[in-house]
C-alpha cells in the first residue's frame, strides 16, 4: 500500500475518533467541536450507527441531520472518516423483512436488537445496505475534508438460517465439485455420515452435528462453515465498498478489525481493505507483549502501516473489570501502536454517552460537556505532541528479520479438535514465542503461511496445525535455501480438510524436522516435566530448572540432533524434547512441549545463534519492562521508541547521542523514563 492511501490530517497524523451527534442536541455540537480543536483533534468519525435515522422506511431517506453535522465539522476545520451506518439494522426492516435477522447456533431466529446482527445471506440486507452506502457516497464523496470511508463496524458473528444453509451448499459445490469429493475430504464414512447430495448437508449448529460452537462430529464441517461465513460476511463489506467506488475511486475504504478475534480470516479480508484498521481494548492485566503482537499482526495483514481506529482514552465498559488507565498510560499505549506501525490514533469516543449500555465507557469530553478532567488534559497533551511530530513518521516502516507464521485456519482447527487437551490455546502458544522475542527487543513480522519468507533470517511457526501442499512447499523452499525454522508440538498435524497427515507428525515436514512424534502425552494443568539441555553452552539456572507443560511429544529422531531431553520419572524421561536438524542449507528446530520462560530463553538462544538477528536498536539498552521498537523512514532514518508500558519507569542507556522528537531534548548516554514515559529517538 502506498503511503498516499493512509489518511492524514494536513501536517499531522489523524487524531480523533467516533462522534455521535444523534445522541446530543444540535446546540451542543459547536461547543464540542471547539473542545475537540482545543485537544488538537484533527478528525471525527461520523455516522457509525445511524441507519434507522437515515432510512425510516423502504423508500424514504433523510440526510438532514448528517448534512448538519458534516457542515458543523467542516466549519470547525476537522477531517471526516465517514461510516456507512450499516452496523445496526433499523427496527422496521427487522419486522417487515425477517430474513435480515440472524438465526443463532441454537436455531432461534432473532428479533430486532443489538448490532452486527444482519444475516450475510439475506436478500433484503444485500439490497438495502449497498444502496445506502451508495447514496451516502454520492452525497459526500466530493467533500474536501473526507479522508476515509468506514464500512459498517466490527463485523462479527455467524448465522445458521435456511438462506445461509442454501448458500453454504452452493459454496461447498463450488469448492468440491461433487458430493463424492466432499465425502472424501470430510471423511464422512465416520459414524455413518456419508452424503448422497449437497441437499443433505446443514450448517453445524446445535440442531445438527455440532458438539458446541467450535466443534462438530465432523471437524471439517465446522472448518468449512467458518470459511464460508468468513467469505459471506466479507461479501457484506465488498458490496458496500463497490457501491462507494461508483462515486469515489480514490478515498481509502476500510472496516475495523478486533482483538483476539477468530470469527473471520483477517488475512483473506485484508486483500479487500485499502488500509487495515482495528480496535484495541486491552484489559487491565493484558501483557504489553500481547498488544504488541496484535499491532504487528495488523501491520502484517498488508505489510503496511495501519489505523488504530478505536481505543478508550480512560476505561472500557464491557470488560469484567473496567479499570481506569493510569496517568500517562493512554499516551504510552497510543505511542506503542505508532511504534508498531499505526499512522492514526483514534478513540471511541469523543463525548461520553448519557444513556445506553456505553454510558460508563470512557471519552474525551464528559457527558455534561465538561473538559476539566485528567483525561481531557492528557488527550490535549498527546494531541499537541502528535501535531508537533507532523507527518515525519507517517508511512515509515518496521523492518524485521524474524517472522512468526499466524494462521486463522490452524486456530480454527485447534479449536475444533476434540483432544488432546482442553487447555490448548493457539493464541497462548503464539504469544509464548512472541513474548520472548519482544523481551529481547527483536522486531517481528506476523505473516500468513504462504508468505514469501526469503527475506527473513528466522521464522517461527508455533502450532501450525494445518499444513496444505502449498504451505509445505513454501516451508521446504525456505529452509532448503538457508532459512531457520522453528516448529512445535501440534505443528503440521492435518491438511486443509483437517485430515491427519500420515507418516508421523510433523509430516509432511518430517524431513525438515528430522524427527517425528510417536505419541503425545497430555499433562494436567498442575503437572510439568523437567527439561535437561544437553549442550554446555545452554546455561540453565539450577535454582529452578527449565520445564515443559501441557503436551509432551515422545520424539524419535531420524537425522535431528537432540538439544534437550525430558527429565523426571515418566517412561519417556531421556527422550528428545527439543531437536535441531540440518536440511539443505538451513536448519529446523522442533520443540516437543510447551516450554516455560527459562526453557524458552535457552531454546531461543540456540535458535538465533549465528542467524544475524539482533535487537532492533543495538545502540539502545533499556531496563526490564521498557519496550524498545523502531520504524524507518524512506530515507533510512531510524526512529527508536522507548516506552514504559509496565508503569514502573526505568533507565534507557544510549551508546550514541540521540534527540527526542517529542521534546527536542538531546541525550548523550542516559535517559531516566518516568512512569509510562515515552521517548522517540532520532540519531
Amino acid at each position: 500500500m502506498s503511503t498516499a492511501q493512509m489518511p492524514t490530517a494536513g501536517q499531522s497524523i489523524l487524531f480523533g475518533g467516533d462522534y455521535n451527534p444523534e445522541q446530543w442536541p444540535r446546540e451542543t455540537w459547536d461547543e464540542d467541536m471547539r473542545l475537540l480543536k482545543q485537544a488538537h483533534v484533527t478528525s471525527v468519525t461520523l455516522n457509525v450507527f445511524s441507519w434507522a435515522l437515515l432510512q425510516p422506511d423502504d423508500e424514504t431517506y433523510d440526510f438532514s441531520m448528517l448534512d448538519d453535522i458534516v457542515e458543523t465539522v467542516t466549519k470547525a476545520g476537522l477531517t471526516i472518516v465517514m461510516a456507512t451506518s450499516t452496523g445496526a439494522l433499523p427496527a422496521w426492516m427487522s419486522l417487515k423483512y425477517p430474513d435480515v435477522n440472524r438465526v443463532d447456533f441454537h436455531g432461534r431466529r432473532h428479533r430486532h436488537g443489538g448490532r452486527h446482527n444482519a444475516c450475510p445471506s439475506s436478500p433484503t440486507y444485500l439490497k438495502y445496505a449497498p444502496k445506502l452506502a451508495g447514496l451516502i457516497a454520492k452525497r459526500y464523496a466530493s467533500l474536501s475534508n473526507l479522508v476515509c470511508w468506514h464500512v459498517s463496524n466490527e463485523y462479527g458473528g455467524y448465522c445458521y438460517c435456511d438462506n445461509c444453509a442454501a448458500r453454504f451448499r452452493e459454496w461447498l459445490a463450488a469448492r468440491y465439485g461433487s458430493v463424492e469429493n466432499l465425502n472424501e475430504a470430510w471423511t464422512t464414512n465416520f459414524w455413518g455420515h456419508t452424503y448422497h447430495s449437497f441437499e443433505e448437508i446443514f450448517p453445524p449448529n446445535e440442531l445438527g452435528d455440532a458438539v458446541d460452537e467450535n466443534r462438530s462430529l465432523l471437524p471439517a464441517l465446522t472448518l468449512d462453515y467458518r470459511r464460508f461465513m468468513s467469505d459471506s460476511v466479507r461479501n457484506m463489506y465488498r458490496v458496500e465498498k463497490a457501491a462507494i467506488r461508483e462515486y469515489d475511486a480514490e478515498t481509502p475504504v476500510t472496516t475495523n478489525f478486533m482483538l483476539n478475534f477468530n470469527d473471520f480470516d483477517y488475512f483473506s479480508w485484508a486483500d479487500d481493505l485499502d488500509v487495515v484498521s482495528w480496535d484495541c481494548y486491552p484489559s487491565y492485566d493484558t501483557d504489553p507483549s500481547e498488544i504488541s503482537m496484535w499491532h504487528d499482526l495488523m501491520r502484517g495483514l498488508k505489510s503496511s502501516p495501519f489505523m488504530l481506529m478505536e481505543q478508550t482514552p480512560s476505561r472500557a465498559n464491557w470488560q469484567p473489570f473496567n479499570s481506569l488507565k493510569k496517568p500517562g498510560q493512554m499516551r504510552a499505549q497510543s505511542l506503542q501502536a505508532m511504534a508498531h506501525g499505526a499512522d492514526t490514533i483514534q478513540f471511541f469516543q469523543m463525548r461520553r454517552s448519557r444513556a445506553g449500555c456505553e454510558k460508563f465507557h470512557g471519552a474525551i469530553i464528559e457527558n455534561d460537556g465538561g473538559s476539566d478532567t485528567r483525561v481531557f488534559r492528557e488527550t490535549e497533551e498527546l494531541g499537541s505532541q502528535l501535531h508537533q511530530l507532523g507527518t515525519q513518521l507517517v508511512g515509515s516502516q518496521v523492518r524485521a528479520k524474524v517472522a512468526i507464521v499466524f494462521d486463522w485456519e490452524s486456530w480454527w482447527g485447534m479449536l475444533g479438535s476434540v483432544g488432546p487437551s482442553v487447555s490448548l490455546n493457539y493464541l497462548t502458544e503464539i504469544n509464548r514465542y512472541y513474548a520472548e522475542l519482544y523481551r529481547r527487543h527483536i522486531s517481528v513480522d506476523m505473516v500468513r503461511k504462504t508468505a514469501d519468507l526469503s527475506g527473513y533470517s528466522a521464522v517461527l511457526a508455533p502450532c501450525l496445525y494445518m499444513v496444505d501442499d502449498q504451505t509445505s512447499e513454501n516451508l521446504h523452499r525456505y529452509v532448503r535455501s538457508g532459512g531457520r525454522l522453528l516448529l512445535t508440538t501440534m505443528s503440521s498435524i492435518a491438511n486443509e480438510n483437517d485430515q491427519c497427515h500420515l507418516g508421523g507428525a510433523p509430516a509432511p515436514l518430517r524431513d525438515i524436522a528430522g524427527a517425528w512424534a510417536e505419541e503425545t502425552d497430555a499433562l494436567a494443568p498442575e503437572v510439568s516435566v523437567p527439561l535437561l539441555f544437553t549442550d554446555a553452552d545452554s546455561a540453565i539456572p539450577q535454582v529452578r530448572p527449565a520445564a515443559g507443560s501441557l503436551l509432551c511429544d515422545v520424539l524419535r529422531t531420524d537425522t535431528a540432533h537432540t538439544v534437550a531431553t525430558y527429565g523426571g520419572d515418566d517412561y519417556y524421561a531421556g527422550a528428545p524434547a527439543v531437536t535441531e536438524n540440518s536440511f539443505g542449507e538451513g536448519r529446523a528446530f522442533y520443540v516437543a512441549t510447551m516450554p516455560d520462560k527459562i526453557a524458552l530463553s535457552a531454546i531461543m538462544d540456540r535458535f538465533l545463534a549465528g542467524s544475524g538477528v539482533e535487537t532492533c536498536a543495538p545502540d539502545v539498552e533499556a531496563a526490564p519492562g521498557i519496550e524498545v521498537s523502531t520504524r524507518f523512514g524512506a530515507d533510512g532514518t531510524r526512529y527508536t521508541f522507548a516506552i514504559d508500558l509496565a508503569g514502573k519507569g526505568g533507565d534507557v542507556t544510549l551508546s550514541t547521542p540521540m534527540s527526542d522528537l517529542i521534546t527536542g531534548k538531546r541525550y548523550e548516554t542516559r535517559i531516566a523514563l518516568g512512569r509510562f514515559g515515552v521517548v522517540i529517538l532520532k540519531a
